[in-house]
């Protein structure tokens, strides 16, 4: 059996796109910049190069784990496989981290030395390669950010925040390479460059790490007020008291909601009309894609 909301499907829908541009465009920049690298002997570069091919990985294990989301829900996950997408995003996390913490060591250690990484650097190809990159990652960013908010799941998320780091990155890249162009003797503006690079890595995979983990604990999602939700259910005519409200993410672009509901004794079908406004409001106002009501008649006084 397969069953998907609306709105669940188009946000599905939307981040795979953004997600294949993603791919494209960072299988374009590796090949760039690995020529780039290796013609300009830049340990920053080096990095940024290096650092695409677990951004390609990632890139495919978020677009794998929204594949497999699409296929809906069966007997076994009733809920369909959501959470791969958590899990996902924990992974890319780690990818990020580790390599931000190995390329900082390698910076840290040249400019220890006081040397190169790989000979003489040629700051003219670190311009040459730095410029197109740049232009690639602003275009990807700018596609992925004309997905609403709602739509962008944890795994977006992560790619986002991968694309927006990229071009800080490409951005210290190319102010390293206009610097040796004008100072070639300053060859440690290379090495610290990398380790701003790494920084930046380090830095961009903490709150990845944090949004999976309130996930998995179950956490009211931040963006969420109870209190508020609360309010807006009182409003809808027919409804007296809503107590045990829980609310909680399968995954970020999932999040769910079970509540007790009192109104008056009433007709099926007009109690059948609170729990669809009810559930309207919770999509329009607040995202809430899946939401149970269970109606408790309260005799009259």
């Amino acid at each position: 059996m397969t069953e998907t909301t609306h709105g669940e499907q188009e946000a599905e829908t939307r981040v795979l796109r953004g997600l294949e541009i993603a791919v494209a465009l960072s299988a374009v920049v590796l090949v760039v910049e690995a020529v780039g690298a290796y013609l300009s002997h830049s340990l920053a570069l080096t990095v940024d190069a290096v650092h695409n091919l677990p951004d390609l990985f990632a890139f495919a294990v978020s677009w794998t784990a929204l594949r497999a989301c699409r296929e809906g829900t069966d007997d076994r996950y009733t809920f369909g496989t959501h959470r791969v997408e958590v899990f996902a995003g924990l992974l890319n996390a780690l990818l990020i981290l580790g390599t931000g913490l190995a390329f900082g060591y390698a910076a840290l250690a040249t400019l220890g030395h006081g040397g190169t990484f790989a000979g003489p650097i040629d700051a003219l190809w670190l311009v040459v390669v730095a410029v197109p990159v740049l232009g690639l990652r602003s275009v990807n960013l700018a596609v992925l950010g004309r997905i609403p908010g709602r739509a962008r799941d944890l795994n977006l998320a992560s790619v986002v925040l991968h694309l927006a780091s990229d071009i800080a990155i490409i951005g210290a890249i190319l102010s390293a390479g206009v610097v040796l162009l004008l100072r070639p003797a300053y060859v440690g503006v290379d090495a610290g460059a990398a380790l701003a690079i790494a920084g930046i890595l380090v830095y961009e995979s903490l709150p990845l790490f944090r949004e999976a983990w309130e996930v998995l604990t179950e956490r009211t999602p931040r963006r969420l007020s109870p209190d508020r939700i609360l309010r807006s259910a009182l409003a809808v005519p027919g409804v007296s008291e809503v107590h045990d409200l829980h609310v909680w993410a399968v995954c970020p672009t999932l999040v769910c909601m079970t509540a007790h509901v009192s109104v008056h004794e009433m007709p099926v079908s007009e109690s059948a009309r609170v729990v669809g406004e009810l559930r309207r409001r919770m999509e329009a106002e607040f995202g809430i894609l899946h939401s149970v009501f269970e109606v408790e008649a309260v005799p009259p006084a």
